[in-house]
């Protein structure tokens, strides 16, 4: 009897482990304090029509530059990836008003069509020199 109870406890605790493991989601904080990497270019560049779409979905109808991936957060179990960045909004020839933008993208496995959603967007007004101070580590 006491031999049966271990096995179902072992058993039921695997099954927990396993569960967990699913669940599980990865989060990956890119560095703002040095230049992008060369993955981190190429991958913002892949996402240029989307992040001007959202921009301009939300109201924003500016340029921008700057561009950072700030976080990845990738969920195993559901099989996506939610990408945040910023960008700085500027008019004309990199002239104020300046607009800092954190958009997050949920870009899901397979699904081409709704490529790239966005669940999240804030746009905030900044100064030229926090515009400054943003655009120090980019391109």
């Amino acid at each position: 009897m006491m031999k049966k109870i271990r096995i179902i406890s072992l058993l039921l605790m695997s099954l927990l482990f396993i569960n967990s493991a699913f669940a599980k989601t990865d989060i990956e904080y890119l560095p703002q304090d040095q230049p992008p990497s060369v993955l981190e270019l190429a991958f913002l560049r892949e996402l240029g029509p989307s992040i001007l779409e959202a921009m301009s979905t939300h109201g924003n109808k500016q340029l921008f530059t700057s561009e950072r991936i700030e976080k990845i957060n990738r969920n195993i179990h559901e099989d996506y990836y939610d990408v945040s960045l910023r960008v700085l909004g500027y008019e004309g020839p990199l002239n104020p008003p300046y607009t800092q933008i954190r958009i997050t993208f949920r870009i899901p496995a397979g699904d081409f069509k709704n490529k790239n959603k966005v669940i999240s967007y804030v746009a905030q007004n900044i100064t030229p020199e926090e515009f400054k101070k943003l655009s120090e580590f980019t391109n």
